[in-house]
């Protein structure tokens, strides 16, 4: 789908193939995570799962303190020089001491805030964590910048695998969370040890640049802050309110509903470099931006779309009897990260556009919204309504970030219409059929019979959302579009369905 974006020349060609390599890692990276969810899920319990999430939550509280975006600068600015580089690597690894620090002395008040006693031990533990990845070399954001993204690929897969084959032989051992905690001190070794291995550059010890850089970072910080709270806010209320076990359980249907989020964040990975190299023409940019929504809105729907249809067969089959209770949970969060990466997508380009407080402003409203819903669903739904709020205040949020990009790049609402509309009609009749087909699982079923049901919806699906895909494609007399460049992309790689493509669109011999 990907191979849409060939339509705009040279920036359209870089984002293809930066997205191509980078949805190959996060496949690759996603399935290496889904089968160690899978083997920890039945060797765990929901309260260990809880632990680890509650664990990252305040890690990830204290991580703010250095969230400055340097990286993103050093993307964004076309003319930074080493000296930027230097002073980016300085201000990260001081940033990192200080973060440790903080947890550190902040690891007693978090374990009696969230009433687990367990996280204290935890906390100080992962500490190690931000002094090791306080001295990763700044080099590697060059994979990105120059769109290198080959080099990426071997980097994040050698360190997921890393953390892989530390983490389940231990799990089976331990039977605890502290397999998971030991899985992530293996992968920031590994990290740290990749980054000089396999990235020229040295950083020195510099701070030249240090006003220049955190006057772009400043707004970052704050959008840093406010997408932290939208993330965890629910964490830290369903621990208070309904304990650590409800916790694992929200946490493991983030892990399966939001698939979608790992699977089209390479995308978006890919394009932000692009929008910023065409930054200072706005129509061109809103064309890069359209050519980047088409194959991302039909991934999108028939991802979230798709696991909500098979959601009631895969959380029995895969993750076992005890987990059936998520399966809401599941249904909900895979619809509400469709709209979550779109909110990304052009959030990206406004920052593209260095309109860096436009994008906080739309986070800050979204948290805003998420924080009012939270108090008013939790007490009525339980861990449920947290899938409520997130769904009802992103769909709210979106109004709004259209309306910005509306004046920012005269996106038109037909336009934006016309890339949804066809995916959308695809992936409504693939969750009836699917539902219809596929109403639940056989009365006492065998394993084997449990997955053949769930394979068969998966087939099911994925041919009712292709064949309405290309009949709405086929009746507006094949457009260009997605749709016909992955029919070329298929016709290239396959000689397969040579006949549906126009006449004028057939690849040359």
């Amino acid at each position: 789908m990907v191979d849409a974006l060939y339509t705009r020349g040279s920036i359209g060609k870089s984002i293809a193939r930066g997205s191509l390599w980078t949805l190959s890692i996060k496949l690759v990276s996603r399935s290496i995570s889904v089968v160690s969810t899978l083997i920890l899920a039945r060797l765990l319990m929901p309260s260990d799962f809880g632990v680890y999430a509650l664990a990252m939550t305040v890690y990830a509280f204290i991580e703010l303190v250095r969230a400055f975006g340097f990286g993103t600068f050093l993307i964004q600015n076309q003319d930074v020089t080493d000296d930027h580089y230097h002073t980016a690597w300085t201000m990260h690894l001081a940033f990192s001491v200080i973060s440790a620090a903080l947890l550190y002395a902040c690891a007693p008040f978090a374990a009696g805030f969230l009433r687990e006693p367990q996280l204290e031990v935890v906390l100080r533990f992962m500490c190690l964590l931000f002094l090791i990845d306080g001295v990763k070399n700044i080099g590697i954001i060059n994979f990105q910048k120059h769109m290198t993204f080959d080099r990426e690929f071997r980097f994040q897969i050698i360190i997921k695998l890393t953390g892989f084959f530390i983490a389940v032989p231990l799990a089976y051992i331990l039977k605890s969370y502290s397999a998971m905690l030991f899985g992530l001190l293996g992968t920031s070794l590994m990290m740290v040890a990749l980054s000089y291995l396999m990235q020229p550059f040295r950083p020195r010890p510099r701070i030249r640049c240090w006003r220049e850089m955190l006057s772009f970072s400043a707004w970052l910080q704050v959008n840093n802050f406010l997408n932290y709270f939208n993330r965890h806010l629910e964490n830290f209320m369903v621990s208070r309110m309904a304990g650590v076990a409800a916790v694992g359980s929200l946490t493991m249907a983030k892990e399966t509903g939001q698939l979608l989020r790992e699977i089209v964040q390479p995308i978006n990975r890919a394009a932000f470099p692009g929008y910023a190299r065409v930054n200072k023409d706005p129509v061109r940019l809103r064309h890069v931006f359209c050519d980047v929504m088409g194959p991302l809105a039909i991934l999108g729907f028939s991802v979230a779309v798709g696991i909500a249809s098979i959601a009631h067969l895969m959380v029995p089959t895969l993750l076992g009897a005890k987990w059936v209770h998520i399966v809401p949970l599941v249904r909900w969060l895979a619809l509400a990260t469709f709209l979550m990466v779109i909110l990304h997508s052009t959030n990206d380009v406004l920052i593209s556009l260095a309109k860096v407080r436009w994008a906080t402003a739309i986070i800050a409203l979204r948290l805003l919204l998420m924080a009012v819903l939270l108090n008013l669903l939790i007490p009525l739904h339980g861990v449920l309504g947290v899938v409520y709020a997130t769904f009802a205040s992103l769909s709210l949020v979106m109004i709004v970030a259209y309306g910005v990009l509306r004046v920012k790049l005269h996106l038109g609402l037909r336009r934006v219409a016309y890339i949804l509309y066809k995916p959308a009609l695809a992936s409504l009749a693939m969750f009836l059929v699917v539902n219809a087909l596929f109403p639940e699982h056989f009365v006492d079923a065998a394993f084997y019979q449990q997955l053949a049901q769930l394979l068969g919806a998966v087939l099911t699906g994925a041919v009712v959302f292709v064949l309405i895909l290309g009949v709405l494609w086929l009746l507006e007399s094949r457009p260009e579009g997605p749709e016909l460049h992955l029919l070329r992309l298929v016709h290239r790689r396959t000689g397969l369905l040579g006949f549906l493509l126009p006449q004028e669109a057939s690849p040359r011999a």
